[in-house]
């Protein structure tokens, strides 16, 4: 249950960078959230592949 829920929280952390790219008026800081989203995502599909199999 534990990877469960550390997946949900990056997933959680990935959709928060992207809003906040979305809402910000500076493009390297843009750039920077989209980038940290990224990393997040990533972070998801890893832990979701590693509890499936």
């Amino acid at each position: 249950m534990a990877d469960l829920n550390d997946i949900i929280h990056y997933q959680l952390l990935a959709k928060e960078a992207r809003r906040r790219a979305d809402t910000t008026d500076d493009p390297d800081l843009a750039r920077r959230f989209r980038e940290i989203a990224v990393k997040h995502e990533r972070m998801a599909r890893k832990l979701a592949g590693e509890a499936e199999g």
